[in-house]
């Protein structure tokens, strides 16, 4: 802050004149027997003022802060002797205070983490009053003869207490606290904010209006009703009737402090902890409603995501309870089984699989509830509403319960009646290699042929042994055919669940990736070629020999005709034998 601006001045001015009457106020109604104020409202104004401001701004502060507190003790404390050293000691402990906490929680001000409300009570609350109160003790002593200890205990009660209770409602308020919550709130919200503040003003009117009862836990059950309804705002409104109502009461002789057989010095610093009490105990309540509430927010919002992906999932999402029964099904099974999702809720999901096919779905839930953190898939067939029976893979987890014990499970279903009937089509042609067992070059052909017919996209990847004429030239036909079946199980090892390795011809080989993206493509195909490199083949000579492998990848889109595929596939490939071998190349 600069003082030279004019709007710069006016603020500075208001914080001094605030400052002067805090001090005032405090000495002029809480020294009894011309002993310590017990009731320091002036150093929550200084407290508030420094964690609101700039540190470049402090000194300036300080120094005026110091001029008006010797001035209000002149006046109205200590005299003249002690004005100095007192109002100096008590700025310097609000400072010491403010920079500390600021220090051990860097963003300090606004009361909206539990860690940061247990920093401000150890540092201002508790540690720094207890060590200021030392030297302003020994002054008070030398300038009134007042007992040392009953000097640094009514310090320590005075200063620690009126930071604790009277700086968070303060700052509540500077930061704006009321102002937001107004900005948002409806009428609805202000109706009922008005009931629940005026209830707290009735419930403190019956504690602090009588001289009969000790009701302070009265008014509590107001406040947490207010916290749990309006929040922070609400805790700022219930500490500030709860101040007001309480000084002004006790001031007026009212109240359960006077139920107290003590002196009044330490009646007011009882109502003070009270105070202090209070505004720990909603501070905190607050600060669990807002993060429960931040925590309802990203609930509500994974749960509108899930409904989301579920909704549109082409799949089927089954969630069964711990006894088979179904809890829950997507609308996908409409769709595909022609179930509406509400006729499946609460039916056995087991009576819906195939009598043949149910004992080992049930041994695969078996397997599940005994490993709960692993996942079964199988293939079985599933009834549909008109009596068809349709072929579907599903994978199943198991879902835990709060003490880690299963719950239910859930799975997802994928229609897979087509692929079935290829497999059943195939098994009734010659489809597969004698030499490598993987699957030949007609189901190559039908595969691609049909799988651009219905749409799909994904990869291709052609490989070509290299330079395996030598291979069989050096070492031997029965070499060069251990050296296909070792390729061979490299692949069956390396590609996805799904995808089929194929043998074209002599040293060709493809596999096709429905569905993959071109970098997923390329991590299958360096993983088959980094396995093939480091196989070891030993023939009847006995000496070691590795052999590489080329590939080439191509992507495809729906519309792609096979030939257009295959081709830019085999192009792909001859740029990796020219390249050098024994890598991957990519299609333009």
């Amino acid at each position: 802050m600069t003082l030279l601006r004019p709007g710069h001045l006016i603020a500075f001015g208001r914080f001094l004149v605030a400052y002067f009457l805090a001090m005032a106020l405090g000495l002029v109604l809480s020294r009894f027997d011309n002993g310590v104020a017990v009731v320091w409202f002036a150093g929550a104004v200084l407290f508030v003022q420094l964690v609101t401001t700039p540190r470049r701004t402090w000194p300036a502060q300080m120094i005026g802060a110091v001029a008006t507190g010797a001035l209000a003790i002149v006046w109205f404390g200590f005299g003249t002797m002690a004005a100095l050293p007192l109002a100096l000691l008590g700025v310097l402990e609000t400072a010491a205070a403010a920079a500390l906490v600021k220090t051990c929680y860097r963003r300090f001000g606004r009361l909206q983490s539990i860690r940061e409300i247990v920093w401000f009570i150890g540092i201002a609350g508790l540690l720094i009053p207890a060590i200021f109160a030392l030297p302003a003790a020994a002054v008070i002593h030398w300038v009134n003869g007042m007992a040392f200890a009953l000097a640094w205990r009514d310090w320590f009660a005075a200063h620690g207490l009126g930071f604790l209770a009277f700086a968070p409602p303060l700052l509540l308020v500077m930061r704006g606290e009321g102002a937001k919550w107004l900005r948002t709130a409806t009428p609805a919200d202000m109706r009922e904010a008005a009931m629940l503040l005026t209830a707290v003003l009735f419930t403190l009117a019956i504690t602090f209006g009588q001289n009969v009862a000790p009701l302070v836990l009265l008014p509590l059950i107001a406040m947490v009703a207010a916290v749990l309804r309006l929040g922070r705002f609400g805790a700022m409104c219930a500490v500030i009737i709860t101040i007001t109502v309480g000084l002004t009461a006790s001031f007026a002789g009212m109240g359960p402090t006077t139920l107290l057989r003590v002196t009044m010095a330490l009646k007011f610093e009882v109502l003070q902890l009270f105070f202090a009490c209070t505004v720990a105990v909603l501070l905190l309540l607050a600060e669990e409603r807002t993060a429960r509430h931040r925590l309802l927010e990203r609930v509500y919002a994974a749960e509108t995501l899930q409904r989301l992906i579920v909704e549109r999932a082409s799949d089927v999402i089954i969630r069964l309870r711990g006894d088979g029964t179904v809890r829950f099904a997507s609308p996908s099974v409409a769709r595909l089984w022609g179930y509406l999702p509400d006729e499946l809720l609460g039916r056995q999901f087991f009576d819906l699989i195939h009598p043949r096919d149910a004992p080992a779905v049930r041994a695969s839930r078996q397997t599940i509830l005994e490993s709960p953190d692993g996942a079964a898939t199988s293939e079985y067939r599933m009834q549909c509403k008109d009596g068809r029976m349709v072929w579907v893979e599903g994978s199943t987890r198991a879902i835990l319960g709060h003490q880690g014990r299963v719950a239910g499970m859930l799975i997802v279903i994928r229609d897979v009646t087509d692929r079935r009937a290829l497999i059943d089509d195939l098994s009734r042609q010659p489809v597969i290699d004698s030499l490598t067992g993987l699957a030949n070059r007609r189901v190559f052909d039908q595969d691609l042929a049909r799988g651009l017919a219905a749409g799909k996209q994904g990869c291709l990847a052609l490989f070509d042994l290299d330079h395996f004429a030598q291979i069989n030239a050096v070492h031997g036909a029965d070499a060069g055919n251990r050296v296909l079946q070792a390729f061979a199980g490299v692949m069956r090892d390396s590609v996805r669940t799904g995808d089929t390795a194929i043998r074209l011809s002599g040293e060709e080989f493809a596999v096709l990736l429905f569905g993959a993206s071109t970098s997923d493509a390329y991590d299958i195909c360096q993983r088959i070629l980094t396995r093939f490199a480091a196989i070891e083949n030993r023939p009847l000579s006995g000496k070691l020999w590795r052999a590489t492998v080329s590939a080439g990848l191509a992507k495809f889109e729906p519309g792609t005709s096979p030939e257009a595929v295959l081709t830019a596939a085999e192009t792909a490939l001859y740029s990796a034998k020219n390249d050098g071998r024994n890598r991957i190349s990519l299609s333009a």
